[in-house]
């Protein structure tokens, strides 16, 4: 059996994790056995939706260090995740860290530096980028992808033809908890899903705009034209995502539609990382130890996590006076 630990209790993620990992077990391996740094009330609420009888101890992360064999760090704050994700990697603990990964680059990459230094396996993942629409729009623009494609961007030259690629959603460069880094990640991620550029490939530095919708952000990724539509919550109060491939054939347009089960697929990828075998019939102990055979695939992933981020630590500087 895996045991788990939730840590971060504040956001509404943290109802998903427990009911769909304790309260219908969808993965026989895996329990749920500490609630971790939120308050005694949210605590209590959350172990009775899970049917979860827990050590008062419990409460922090130190108390469950050796205690137990995965995490899953989910403050509604991506700033409050690195010192909670460093404290367990140390000692050993793999670590599925919910989006926004981190507020920063630098605090990004003292995180994976610590997972690095221990062995440890961290990694992170959007919904989005397991999304139907997702997915169909990279068969697109993989099928288009031989033959002339139509810049996404209207005023783009008619002679800079390439496969291109819009992605919409909120973001607020003034949210209280992580400005862009808060929303903007989904989208940034979506897009990196669309493309389907190899692991770890870098953004080219995004031109920078904005409009009466929010921020365009227009960049490169693996060859492909990009342009990231960053809507204003506040001109677009009910806005969701959308993904959007444009060929010389017209365009696809799809609104993404998360399902009450959205955050199912990011912890089916979380455990396959942290625990391999786990969503098996046959459950293997924690990856406390990076594979020497999976070097390659853990720095990708790393390089991936932080230039995701200097992508929108990027845009946030271009909005600066």
């Amino acid at each position: 059996m895996l045991r788990l630990a939730l840590v971060g209790l504040d956001s509404s993620h943290a109802d998903h994790y427990v009911r769909l990992v304790a309260a219908e077990r969808r993965w026989p391996g895996v329990r749920l056995v500490a609630l971790v740094d939120g308050d005694p009330g949210r605590r209590a609420e959350l172990a009775a939706a899970g049917g979860l009888s827990l050590d008062a101890a419990d409460a922090t992360v130190p108390d469950v260090v050796g205690r137990v064999d995965a995490a899953i760090v989910a403050h509604r704050a991506g700033r409050r995740h690195g010192a909670a994700t460093r404290a367990l990697v140390a000692a050993g603990v793999p670590v599925l860290v919910d989006k926004p990964f981190a507020a920063s680059v630098a605090d990004a990459r003292a995180t994976l530096d610590v997972a690095r230094a221990h062995g440890t396996a961290v990694t992170t993942a959007s919904a989005l980028r397991f999304a139907p629409e997702v997915a169909a729009a990279r068969a697109a623009l993989a099928t288009a992808a031989g033959g002339p494609v139509a810049p996404v961007v209207p005023t783009a030259p008619a002679s800079q033809l390439g496969p291109a690629v819009e992605v919409s959603g909120p973001a607020d460069p003034h949210d209280e908890r992580d400005g862009l880094f808060f929303l903007g990640i989904h989208v940034v991620e979506a897009a990196r899903a669309v493309v389907d550029a190899p692991p770890g490939a870098a953004w080219s530095p995004p031109v920078v705009t904005r409009s009466a919708d929010g921020i365009v952000a227009t960049t490169r990724l693996g060859g492909v034209d990009v342009r990231l539509l960053l809507l204003d919550p506040g001109a677009h109060p009910t806005a969701g995502f959308a993904v959007a491939v444009r060929t010389s054939r017209g365009v696809e347009r799809s609104e993404i539609v998360l399902d009450a089960d959205y955050l199912a697929p990011v912890v089916e990828h979380g455990l396959a990382v942290l625990a391999p075998g786990t969503t098996t019939t046959t459950p293997a102990a924690a990856r406390t130890t990076a594979d020497p055979d999976d070097t390659a695939r853990v720095a990708a992933e790393h390089a991936t996590i932080l230039a995701d981020l200097a992508l929108l630590e990027q845009v946030g500087a271009a909005l600066l006076p």
